[in-house]
């Protein structure tokens, strides 16, 4: 059977991270082995230099045999005493008993009496039992990674489909479109129906979208004076719709009957949201609840608008 695309990519992970971990614990131990080798030889020649006076060997100047017993004899002891160090000398001067078989690096060992040739086979044996502990090491360190790989990738997936998701809901979601050139408002979910709006309404609600963007921590009530700033904004777009040719009138007074200016905001959203009576309270600038002490707390401020709720035409 066939695997999946996911499942082959993370066999293929797991096999590279396994091959690469396994490459490079035989090249280090490659490495050191070889480091360990010519230490250990340079140590034996050290021993038999320092043994030489006690060795019959043979001497071919003196017209001297010596003892390849004797010599056999130093060479099995040697071996003994450097057993752990995974190298053994198999001849001295060409005289061997050794029976042990691999490869042979013949090396000079100059003293100030005379040369000698010693013989060693090393080890370059990088197989060892020992090492089936790091293999299954490398192997959960694989699988580990894998699974890191594997997690990630389903993060990332998740996060993009997420945003995907966020971004069709936001392309989805209707939206208030106020029309300076018409002075109307409508939504994106049905343009073609679309509601007039008189100067005064239209700037100031324009301007009181601005505002609450700009400050959302500043609370609007009735029974203080317009902030400077949204009066400001409102006049702006006043002298916009004069810019546009709407109208060469006195600019009105922004102060002056805000229960009524908010009252036909709220009559004109409310023929926008018929239809999406959930989105009205966006865009909606709240009614004050009772008398007295009760509407002196009312915020007739958006608390819940942004920029991308609204389109403006002809900004």
């Amino acid at each position: 059977m066939l695997l999946s695309k996911d499942k082959l990519f993370y066999v293929i992970v797991f096999l590279l991270t396994t091959v690469l971990l396994v490459a490079s614990f035989y090249i280090a131990k490659f490495y050191k082995t070889q480091m360990n080798n010519e230490l250990s030889v340079a140590k034996v020649q050290s021993r038999i230099a320092l043994d030489l006076n006690y060795l019959n060997l043979p001497d071919d100047f003196l017209k001297h045999s010596g003892s390849k017993e004797m010599v056999s004899n130093y060479i099995t002891q040697l071996n003994a005493r450097i057993n752990q160090s995974g190298i053994v000398v198999y001849s001295i001067e060409g005289i061997t008993n050794s029976k042990v078989q691999g490869e042979r690096i013949s090396t000079q060992l100059q003293t100030p009496k005379r040369n000698l040739s010693v013989t060693f086979i090393l080890n370059k044996n990088l197989l060892v039992k020992s090492d089936i502990v790091v293999l299954i090491f490398v192997l959960l360190i694989a699988s580990l990674f894998t699974y890191l790989v594997s997690q990630s990738r389903r993060s990332f997936y998740s996060a993009v489909e997420a945003t995907a998701d966020d971004e069709q809901i936001l392309a989805e979601t209707p939206k208030l479109v106020v029309d300076l050139n018409t002075k109307t408002f409508s939504s994106t979910a049905l343009e073609a129906k679309s509601v007039a709006l008189a100067n005064k309404p239209l700037c100031f609600y324009l301007a009181l979208v601005e505002f609450c963007i700009q400050y959302p921590d500043v609370v609007l009530n009735q029974n203080k004076d317009v902030p400077d700033e949204l009066l400001n904004l409102a006049n702006k777009y006043f002298y916009r719709l004069v810019e546009l040719g709407h109208t060469i009138r006195k600019r009105p007074n922004f102060t002056n009957s805000l229960e009524k200016t908010l009252s036909e905001i709220r009559a004109a959203l409310d023929d926008v949201w018929q239809d999406d009576p959930e989105l009205k309270e966006i865009y909606y600038p709240p009614k004050a609840h009772g008398e007295g002490s009760r509407s002196r707390l009312h915020h007739y401020g958006l608390k819940a608008i942004s920029c991308d709720d609204i389109e403006v035409i002809g900004k």
